[in-house]
């Protein structure tokens, strides 16, 4: 389960570091004049695609598959607008068509719905997605395990202060798209944060206990949003 995660994140990273890279690239071939940076640049909804396909084969839930999905369809339809196939407005279409149909399909399904998956423990471990929208979300186990928060054009509030850990350290990976989230942890815990901004802000306001036998780790990417943890 674990180096499942970690792979995850490691693709994840080298996607989205290419990606940059790649930009940078052709940004100074162009400043040198050596081939023109626009004709290029409208290509970059190819990240959104790979950043999707990632996610998408190492998806935890139905939740990180819905996210990987979005960025899979929203990659699309602006590659498909910046090469002139479609026109905007059609993209929106049917991206409001898409959605809808999605909804409907997950409400009629709701009842039905599957038990989460055996290796994934919900009391223990955090799996939360918001996209175009709020969730709250609190736990009070006291083995908590670390898991997943991401935010796509929403929010996420995450409230741990009930929660304890009984191994040295865990891992919870945050990633903010146009969206914020917020992590609230208990005093005695000691938080390194290892997440990177890009137009954004990852800030860690939480205090620094004496003792630090009890350590979270919070990587990810805070992508034109934000991701704050505090006491």
């Amino acid at each position: 389960m674990r180096s499942d995660r970690v792979a995850a994140h490691v693709v994840f990273r080298l996607i989205l570091g290419t990606g940059i890279l790649l930009l940078g690239l052709v940004l100074t071939l162009d400043n040198f004049g050596l081939l023109e940076a626009r004709r290029f640049i409208r290509l970059w909804p190819v990240l959104l695609i790979g950043l999707g396909l990632a996610k998408l084969s190492h998806g935890w839930n139905a939740a990180t598959r819905t996210v990987a999905s979005f960025f899979i369809l929203l990659g699309t339809g602006l590659l498909l607008v910046n090469l002139q196939v479609l026109q905007g407005r059609l993209v929106m279409a049917l991206f409001y068509l898409i959605l809808g149909l999605v909804i409907v399909w997950r409400a009629l399904r709701a009842p039905r719905a599957l038990e989460p998956a055996p290796e994934v423990d919900p009391n223990r471990i955090l799996e939360v997605s918001s996209l175009m929208g709020s969730v709250q979300r609190g736990m009070s186990t006291q083995d908590f395990r670390g898991g997943s928060v991401s935010a796509v054009m929403g929010a996420s509030e995450i409230d741990l202060r009930k929660a304890s850990i009984e191994s040295a350290e865990v891992f919870l990976n945050a990633s903010a798209w146009w969206g914020g989230i917020e992590i609230r942890v208990p005093a005695d815990w000691t938080v390194e944060s290892r997440g990177v901004a890009l137009m954004g802000a990852f800030e860690d306001t939480s205090r620094r206990p004496d003792d630090a036998r009890k350590k979270l780790i919070v990587t990810g990417y805070a992508v034109m949003g934000g991701v704050e943890i505090k006491n």
